[in-house]
């Protein structure tokens, strides 16, 4: 499986949400920074909002969407252990 490439910038927020989905669920993925309205970010989003995801010939653009695409595409952790409910 191809290696998701996120396109933004380290600074924004949304796309700290979307590497922290990366993060949290072991994905390796390639942080392309490029400012708002880049080239490359224009061609996915008509807005050249950022972030972008591209997956292999798969591209996406707004967060929430790119976190639920990466959320449902990969697998969980098997060392995860979910929060207990109530405090011990």
């Amino acid at each position: 499986m191809t290696t998701p490439e996120i396109i933004g910038s380290a600074r924004s927020t949304y796309t700290h949400a979307v590497r922290m989905v990366c993060e949290e669920k072991g994905i390796d993925y390639v942080l392309t920074e490029r400012p708002l309205r880049a080239p490359e970010i224009r061609a996915i989003h008509p807005f050249g909002k950022m972030p972008v995801l591209r997956h292999g010939d798969f591209q996406l653009f707004e967060s929430k969407a790119i976190a639920t695409y990466l959320d449902r595409s990969f697998p969980a952790l098997t060392s995860f252990r979910p929060i207990p409910s109530s405090p011990r």
